[in-house]
């Protein structure tokens, strides 16, 4: 008995070493689970960080894109901090692009960058309810200039967060943006490099063929923009037309007229309007003086690097003047409306207009370079096309050119370019009562005419583009019109059905006038044109009392006669315009590091 006795109390001891050793597994199990959830939470919180900060840097690259589509499209960007001024990240790309391209080195590049860049993080956003995350730019390294291969960038550097406060993951990815030419803010509508002068009485305004056609709720739009690109070059208006848009001088802006300007005047000099004394119902912002010597209004704010002068009793400002100085043939303070600051000192940091210091520094439209392309594909010239005579129709289309009279030689089947029907000449005329048609009713085609000589087209022959079909003009000559190109739905440009927009009628022109003297593009007449012009290297003038409805871009521009200017909106959805390499080139990411 004794002996079963010291058995039983063996067992009771092995049995509670047994229990302690599966404690101590329990125990063990359990911290090691505790372990792998915490170690869980963490990578979950990292991976949440890591999205977050991929998160903000997307975010970055879209918004980017948008504003400067807002940009090219003379908008407002969303959200503010893209702002096109000085106080946004556009304007400060733009600013800090155009000095890093003016340096001789990559190390001055990054310089000036650095020194125009803001520095500051973004507002935060978030993806989740417990992250966010921000970001802010900084200049391309060195290590860099391999994926930029001569362009300008900038390192986006994104930081995510996530989890509870004071104890989140934080994860950091960075990004390199190529940025390119930005254009200058409104590069589109009426612009020219060298000067603009308007002296006639027509209506300058925008509407958007895509509604409708042009008229009630659909005319005097104010989204055209009248600007030059040279510094010191100057926008005049001496007579009486309305502008339903903005100014963009580079230089000096003068009114004499009694012309009315429903918009914003920016100039890099002076702003004078005199005269007949004209309305201002937008701002005005001046780098140099902004003089008022009329019983002219400017019904906004007035800014001026320089000196208010008010040189008539009538003369007014409907709002507030901010100004280094003033001068007044009376007191001051009573013909502004709102507050007069000339203590101040002046305005601090007024963005200047975009400008290039010469002629040969101006933005080319990438349309020019069409000249070389089609030329290129067409290495024999049908010789001169010269149709004058009696009445009959004579047809270009993608079979090729057929006169009934057979006074203008017969033109095979054109060359197939990028679904384009390419022909040459040396040189065109059309006269008399001749009837040119390109295309016909139920054959559409997309025409280009690749002249090297002048264009001459005037008297009693018409001249029709019919209903689908489209003409491109490319000439290194002179460009005279004095009768009309007929569109076949009377609009400007076409919509496809994939949303993209291209002009019916472009009239590309390599041609320098400088040697001459009269206009390289010269458009007048009584009927309207509907269509593009391009002429960097000429004047262009626009005279007569035919309305012209969509763009133009030249050395410089004249808009004479009754007739009306009126910009076309869909314009800026197609490809070119000054500052443009393209519909838009937009930024792009480049690379992305983690951090």
């Amino acid at each position: 008995m004794q002996g079963a006795k010291h058995q039983q109390g063996a067992a009771l001891v092995l049995v509670l070493g047994m229990l302690s050793m599966s404690l101590m597994l329990g125990l063990s199990g359990l911290s090691g689970s505790l372990v792998n959830e915490q170690l869980a939470g963490n990578y979950r919180s990292s991976i949440m960080a890591q999205n977050e900060a991929e998160a903000g840097l997307y975010a970055f690259n879209d918004q980017l894109r948008s504003a400067v589509r807002a940009l090219n499209d003379n908008e407002p960007p969303v959200p503010p901090v893209f702002a096109n001024d000085g106080s946004g990240f556009v304007g400060a790309l733009r600013n800090a692009a155009n000095q890093a391209r003016h340096a001789s080195t990559p190390e001055q590049a990054r310089a000036a960058l650095q020194g125009a860049l803001p520095g500051q993080w973004s507002l935060q956003g978030k993806i989740s309810d417990s992250g966010y995350h921000r970001w802010r730019l900084s200049p391309a390294l060195p290590e860099d200039d391999i994926l930029l291969a001569g362009q300008v960038g900038v390192r986006i550097e994104s930081e995510g967060y996530f989890g509870a406060e004071g104890a989140e993951a934080m994860r950091t990815v960075v990004g390199l943006v190529v940025v390119p030419d930005l254009p200058p803010p409104g590069s589109r509508g009426l612009m020219s490099c060298d000067g603009v002068q308007v002296t006639g009485s027509g209506i300058i305004d925008s509407y958007d063929s895509r509604n409708g056609a042009y008229g009630g709720s659909n005319a005097r739009r104010s989204n055209v923009v009248v600007g030059t690109q040279t510094e010191g070059a100057e926008v005049s208006v001496t007579g009486a037309s309305p502008i339903y848009g903005n100014v963009a001088s580079s230089g000096r802006f003068s009114a004499t007229g009694s012309a009315s300007v429903h918009g914003n005047i920016r100039a890099n000099d002076t702003v004078t309007i005199s005269g007949g004394g004209a309305n201002v119902y937008g701002d005005v912002t001046g780098l140099g003086d902004v003089a008022i010597t009329s019983s002219g209004r400017v019904h906004g704010d007035v800014q001026a690097a320089g000196t208010l002068i008010l040189g008539n009793w009538s003369s007014w400002i409907g709002g507030n003047a901010l100004v280094s100085a003033v001068s007044s043939v009376r007191n001051a303070a009573d013909q502004v409306g709102g507050v007069l600051n000339a203590d101040s000192g002046g305005p601090q940091g007024l963005v200047p207009v975009h400008s290039v210091a010469s002629s040969s520094d101006c933005d080319v439209p990438v349309q020019t370079g069409r000249y070389a392309e089609y030329l290129a594909q067409v290495g024999t010239s049908s010789g001169v096309l010269d149709m004058q005579g009696g009445s009959r129709n004579i047809v270009l289309d993608a079979n090729g050119l057929h006169d009934p009279d057979n006074a203008v030689p017969n033109i095979d089947r054109p060359v197939q370019y990028r679904d384009k029907s390419v022909v040459r000449f040396d040189s065109f005329r059309l006269g008399g009562s001749a009837n040119f048609n390109v295309g016909s009713v139920g054959n559409p085609v997309d025409m280009v005419m690749v002249v090297t000589g002048d264009i001459d087209i005037g008297g009693g022959g018409s001249f029709r583009i019919a209903e689908g079909s489209r003409l491109t003009i490319v000439t290194a000559g002179e460009f005279r019109l004095a009768s009309a190109i007929h569109v076949g739905d009377g609009k400007p440009t076409r919509v496809a059905n994939d949303g993209s927009v291209s002009p019916i009628l472009s009239v590309i022109s390599v041609h320098d006038d400088s040697p001459h003297n009269r206009s390289g593009v010269f458009i007048g007449g009584a009927s309207n044109f509907h269509g593009q012009i391009v002429a960097p290297y000429s004047n262009v003038e626009v005279t007569g009392s035919g309305q012209f409805f969509g763009e133009v871009m030249g050395r410089s521009v004249e808009i004479k006669g009754a007739g009306g200017f009126h910009y076309d909106e869909a314009f800026g959805e197609t490809e070119g315009g000054v500052g443009g390499g393209g519909a838009i080139v937009l930024p792009r990411l480049q690379g992305i590091w983690m951090g």
